[in-house]
């Protein structure tokens, strides 16, 4: 469930999504006058540096948890990333930054971490339980799977209950260290961290028992 939560300055509204933030420190290490979680009261002060900068460091923000929005517009100041991108995180979750939509939403954010250790309580989003639950993948991609794909387009995910999480359009695949795998246009791609095919499906979660909750 959403907790959005408002930071209004002069000329832009930070929204900040606390369910969807895994507490990477991006935005802290980046603009530390700005966000700031140490300091008492609010942790987000819009005015103590330039739009611009803001702007960027929410658009970079990797799962889509900070948003900044223009006063004058109404609208998000980031823009349309140039090719749809799907990167592995080593022991980590899935990075998706994209013009997509999820079971049929287009998602406002143009990022989100998906789970992939399949010990998540905010399925399908990644809620940092891979630490707890020791899950373990260096991020690279032992068999890519290329696939033709449109040169642009939406990305559409698709949580299957129990299962994969199925993705339709193109999309490059990167590896843990950011290198390009691949360029597809469909996957399964394994949300139940069993798989020995990581990131695709191989179907292991239908020995493993693999459930989720009401959110997928």
């Amino acid at each position: 469930m959403s907790r959005i939560h408002r930071y209004e300055g002069a000329d832009i509204i930070v929204e900040f999504d606390l369910a969807r933030c895994i507490h990477t420190g991006d935005c802290t290490h980046s603009l530390p006058d700005v966000f700031n979680t140490s300091r008492t009261g609010r942790w987000v002060h819009p005015d103590a540096a330039p739009v611009d900068s803001v702007a960027r460091v929410c658009a970079d923000c990797p799962t889509g948890a900070l948003r900044c929005i223009s006063k004058a517009t109404g609208k998000a100041m980031d823009s349309a990333p140039s090719i749809n991108t799907v990167q592995l995180m080593p022991d980590g979750p899935l990075y998706v930054h994209a013009n997509m939509a999820l079971n049929g939403a287009p998602l406002a954010a143009r990022r989100a971490a998906f789970c992939r250790c399949g010990k998540s309580r905010l399925m399908p989003y990644c809620d940092n339980s891979h630490r707890e639950a020791e899950f373990s993948h260096d991020g690279d991609v032992a068999i890519p799977m290329p696939s033709e794909a449109p040169a642009n387009g939406t990305l559409t995910l698709t949580v299957k209950h129990g299962g994969a999480l199925m993705i339709e359009g193109p999309f490059t695949l990167l590896d843990g260290a950011g290198n390009e795998v691949c360029k597809s246009g469909k996957a399964a791609l394994c949300r139940c961290g069993a798989s020995q095919m990581k990131p695709y499906c191989d179907g292991s979660h239908t020995t493993t028992r693999f459930e989720t909750d009401a959110q997928d």
